[in-house]
């Protein structure tokens, strides 16, 4: 998958300048030495911010003499391999999260794809998210078990970030699974973990946790333990339709 291979900075410029159809001579122009650019493209010599300003302004101009839509700025010859390893996997990441009329075999595509260079280059954070993106598709799917050991996944590297909110987000989760296979003792688990993560976090998300207890209220009421789920509700300060759904629900049985 070509996406995947991430080449050098001196790799970067020759693979320009072979779509260009360049010689290192006509690149190099009158600042440069033919063996500099060599040099460079065989990753024998680094390159500042200065040479690179001025060999991506001298691309750019070849490149629209030649009729070429190609454009780069010097950051494309400066940027490390992992710093373009984040950036691809930050892009692939905002297309699945913006649903940009993606197709679900693109969005998984995506996310394989993250996954593979977040693993070469150590990038925990993106891996996380990818496998908690993965383990929230799968849901959407009613893959159950497949959601579960993704969510579990995902919640090894939140837990190696320290995210709080991603260890959090996670145990939801995998309680909405066990809540959609009617397993209501085992959503609990997960849900009141969930809000135990956030109760001890310094960053406390009043709407997150008011979510939460609307799940949990869920659980109760669909146990037929509409006094617990009362209680639940009333603490929950959140205008929305579901929970007063729930909420009238549990007042109408007790007004029978």
């Amino acid at each position: 998958m070509e996406d995947v291979n991430i080449l050098s900075p001196g790799k970067r410029l020759r693979q320009i300048r072979k779509m260009l159809k360049l010689g290192q001579e006509t690149l190099a122009g009158d600042k440069f030495s033919k063996n500099y650019i060599s040099m460079f493209e065989n990753d024998k010599r680094a390159i500042n911010a200065i040479n690179a300003g001025y060999l991506a302004n001298r691309i750019n101009t070849l490149a629209k003499k030649t009729g070429e839509n190609i454009e780069i700025d010097s950051s494309y010859l400066l940027k490390s391999n992992i710093d373009i390893a984040k950036d691809k996997c930050q892009g692939w990441l905002s297309e699945v999260d913006n649903n940009l009329s993606l197709d679900i075999r693109k969005i998984y595509e995506n996310l394989y794809k993250v996954i593979i260079l977040s693993s070469e280059y150590d990038l925990i954070k993106y891996r996380a998210r990818a496998l908690y993106l993965k383990g929230k598709y799968s849901l959407l799917n009613s893959r159950y078990e497949c959601a579960i050991t993704q969510f579990l996944e995902a919640l090894i590297y939140y837990g190696q970030e320290n995210d709080y909110n991603g260890i959090s987000e996670i145990y939801k989760s995998i309680g909405k699974v066990y809540y959609l296979q009617k397993e209501y003792k085992q959503a609990l688990i997960y849900f009141n973990l969930s809000d135990s993560i956030l109760e001890k976090s310094k960053l406390v998300d009043s709407s997150k946790r008011n979510e939460i207890k609307y799940y949990r209220a869920l659980c109760y009421h669909d146990m037929d333990d509409d006094a617990m789920a009362k209680r639940i509700i009333k603490d929950v300060n959140m205008e929305n339709l579901k929970v007063m759904e729930l909420a009238e629900k549990v007042n109408n049985i007790f007004a029978i």
